[in-house]
């Protein structure tokens, strides 16, 4: 009976750290991509398009796809517009003027965001543990943004303030596309196939009326192949994140921002050879523990 209910056990397990992995290598995958001439706004289309897709095939297998009717559509263009085109944008530009390793750190910031966002509408009351995990996270920001030993250049001071917007848009989607406002019957995967097809619409005139769309079309380059690699993970990525919810629930899934951090900073020291002052690892650290203090959930605190 105990052999039976292993791979049962083992398989939260298993998809968490693939999740965290895979966001962690991300950011590898768009330095590679924006530094190797591709624009942000070219890059969000196919991405959106290309992941898109990928779910949409899974969908098919398992049966479902998303509903195009206009209530569904309406809901699909918001959560486009604050969790993929436009925070997308912000993150793959400031990726390619920041390191890997602080890149993954300021992703972190989403639950923190998510949080104040909460606070401020007044989804959830206030708590003392909470507010401590927010004043830690950005006694972190500080720690990276004040001394000019801190980034390896004082201008990527700016693009660390850039950068924090994403989360910021991440937080505000969580909070005003949350379950109590999206539309009936629909799964979390149906949902990000819509949302990601209606990204991927209102990138492509972005692209155009800059002049910055990318033809994709072979022989590809390196940046072209680190996209491509990019939007087939990232979908296979979004049903292992359905998946897990599914089985062990949204707060194991949480989890995963932890080593998210922990793997990006891996990879970027692993394969970029990044190097981080003191002041960033107790940034870090800082921010961590932040956002492990903002994540304590105690549900008698949240408003019913």
């Amino acid at each position: 009976m105990k052999i039976s209910l292993a791979p049962k056990k083992l398989l939260p397990i298993a998809l968490l750290t693939m999740i965290g992995c895979l966001w962690g290598f991300f950011f590898i995958l768009i330095k590679t991509t924006v530094t190797n001439g591709i624009h942000p706004t070219a890059y969000v289309f196919w991405f959106c398009l290309g992941s898109g897709l990928v779910v949409f095939l899974i969908g098919l297998i398992r049966g479902v796809y998303p509903p195009i009717t206009s209530n569904y559509i309406v809901y699909y263009f918001r959560a486009a517009a604050l969790r993929f085109t436009f925070a997308n944008m912000i993150l793959y530009a400031a990726q390619g003027n920041l390191p890997v390793g602080i890149m993954a750190v300021i992703m972190a910031f989403t639950p923190i965001f998510t949080h104040l966002v909460s606070l401020f509408t007044k989804v959830e009351k206030f708590i003392w543990l909470r507010l401590s995990g927010i004043l830690l996270g950005f006694g972190g920001v500080l720690f990276i943004l004040i001394p000019k030993a801190s980034l390896p250049d004082p201008s990527m001071a700016i693009w660390v303030m850039i950068g924090l917007c994403t989360p910021f848009l991440h937080g505000l989607a969580y909070v005003f596309l949350s379950n109590s406002n999206r539309p009936p019957k629909i799964d979390s995967l149906q949902l990000a196939c819509g949302t990601l097809f209606a990204a991927a619409a209102m990138a492509l005139p972005i692209s155009l009326v800059l002049g910055e769309f990318h033809v994709l079309a072979p022989p590809f380059t390196n940046g072209e192949i680190s996209m491509m690699l990019h939007f087939i993970l990232a979908g296979f990525n979004f049903y292992g994140v359905f998946e897990l919810i599914r089985i062990a629930g949204p707060t194991y899934m949480s989890q995963s921002s932890f080593l998210s951090v922990v793997f990006g900073v891996f990879f970027g020291i692993a394969l970029l050879d990044e190097k981080h002052s003191l002041f960033v690892w107790f940034a870090i650290t800082l921010i961590i523990c932040g956002v492990a203090l903002v994540n304590a959930r105690h549900e008698k605190y949240l408003k019913k």
